[in-house]
């Protein structure tokens, strides 16, 4: 067992094809394992390719078995709520883009990570309520994000003339923010160290390093601020003692020297990296004679195009322009933009039509408010579910207990990269954070389990 696997206290009957389905779980998790970003050409679309399509044919065949042994269980309560909740938004998406006429190959290029979200919703949810352990549940995710990691790098040095003095967000994976929330938990909310921490530990902040990506700092943060919240709630409900919170966290100094010593191997092998990373951390603006980060530009050059082609016709607020509707650069950042990227690549923003820079500011264009509203739902629904699966289970935690706070974690540190980023344009990313949303589940099961044995006690 690649995570906790002690003796649960709270014996959970397992469904006849519980082990089915969590073989099926593993292949539906590393079906998108060996995903990547793809190059510029195909990203305006110049179509897809054969190994995406066997990505996409092996998650469908993985969640099409997994509906088949488990369908009964998708009407058990509070899971399917949220099922019912997030499949009726796709529905109206779908329905939206159509009326609208977006080309369906847009809509359903664009829509697909949402899809996977919800497949990964379902497929965790089932799992859940067959008495699938939850560390069982979250083992895979932890394998396919930590491979997804090293991949896209490798592929980017090995297929797309990246170096270490070019890479960028070209190979950054989309797991990176279910990590740092997964590193979080692991710290502070574990019994005990595990091996699993030091190897997601070396994976992302290896990955930071080599990306030089500043915006993988916000979930670092967010997931400190959201696991210290996490810890207090916990010790509210006895799960934990204050009085051990400075042992929990003093192996945060492991983990900072496990960084530190990546960073010194990376300062002996390559200086150029630490020197493109202070560029980028304090001289990112100055050195191009630019008012502010190009970061920072291209999103305002995106949001205000995005708010000029709906104030043309504000009946849009209401149901915006359906998802995979073409949109622009506005024009009048150009002339700054233009001192950092080549000419070719600002003539290609003058029509695209991927899901943006940003959650908020694309779901508004493409859904309007209701669009707008459901990625604020989704993402609150996830961490009420979780704290609530945590307090339900608090009168006999069990070994998997740490990961009950999880996807509130996960959910945190997706939320600190929506302004600048859309996580939900990744396949990966709507996948895992789907199986973060049906997680909880499991722990609802365990619960009432708790009570069923206190009733008959």
């Amino acid at each position: 067992m690649i995570l906790d696997d002690a003796h649960d206290p709270v014996s959970v009957p397992t469904a006849q094809h519980a082990r089915w389905v969590e073989r099926l779980l593993w292949a539906f998790l590393l079906s998108f394992s060996l995903d990547y970003r793809a190059d510029f050409a195909r990203a305006g679309g110049a179509g897809t390719g054969i190994d995406q399509l066997l990505f996409v044919a092996g998650c469908l065949a993985s969640t099409a078995a997994i509906f088949f042994l488990g369908w009964r269980y998708l009407f058990v309560r509070p899971g399917s709520w949220l099922l019912v909740f997030w499949g009726g938004f796709l529905a109206y998406m779908l329905v939206n883009a159509f009326l609208q006429g977006v080309p369906a190959g847009r809509s359903l290029r664009i829509i697909l990570p949402l899809c996977l979200c919800f497949a990964g919703m379902m497929n965790a949810h089932i799992a859940g309520c067959m008495g699938i352990r939850p560390s069982r549940i979250v083992a895979p995710v932890l394998v396919a994000a930590c491979i997804n990691v090293v991949w896209r790098i490798t592929q980017g040095f090995l297929f797309k003339d990246i170096t270490l003095d070019t890479a960028r967000v070209e190979i950054q994976s989309s797991a990176n923010n279910w990590i740092a929330a997964f590193i979080g938990c692991s710290l502070l909310l574990r019994r005990r160290l595990h091996w699993t921490l030091f190897l997601a530990a070396g994976v992302m902040f290896g990955g930071i390093l080599v990306t030089v990506t500043r915006s993988l700092l916000f979930p670092i943060m967010a997931s400190a601020v959201a696991t210290f919240g996490c810890y207090f709630l916990g010790a509210k409900w006895g799960i934990y003692r204050m009085s051990e919170l400075p042992r929990r966290i003093a192996p945060a100094a492991a983990v900072t020297g496990l960084a530190l010593l990546a960073i010194g191997i990376a300062a002996l092998a390559h200086p150029r990296l630490l020197e493109r990373w202070e560029e980028r951390l304090f001289h990112h603006a100055a050195d191009r004679n630019l008012p502010t980060d190009i970061s920072w530009l291209t999103r305002e050059a995106e949001a205000s195009s995005i708010f000029k082609i709906l104030n043309e016709d504000p009946i849009h607020y209401a149901y915006g322009h359906g998802i995979g509707a073409s949109y622009y650069w506005d024009p009048t950042y150009y002339q700054e933009v233009s001192l950092v990227y080549p000419k070719e690549e600002l003539i290609a923003q003058t029509e695209v039509w991927f899901a943006g820079h940003s959650v908020w500011t694309y779901s508004l264009f493409s859904g309007g408010i209701p669009a707008l509203l459901a990625h604020i739902g989704i993402i609150v629904a996830v961490m009420f579910a979780s704290v609530r699966a945590a307090r339900a289970n608090a009168t006999d935690p069990g070994p998997d207990q740490w990961l009950s706070f999880l996807p509130c974690v996960a959910a945190f540190c997706l939320l600190s990269e929506t302004l600048t980023s859309n996580p939900f344009d990744e396949r990966l990313a709507g996948l895992i954070f789907g199986v973060m949303a049906g997680l909880s589940q499991s722990f609802f099961v365990r619960a009432s389990w708790i009570h069923s044995r206190d009733l008959h006690a």
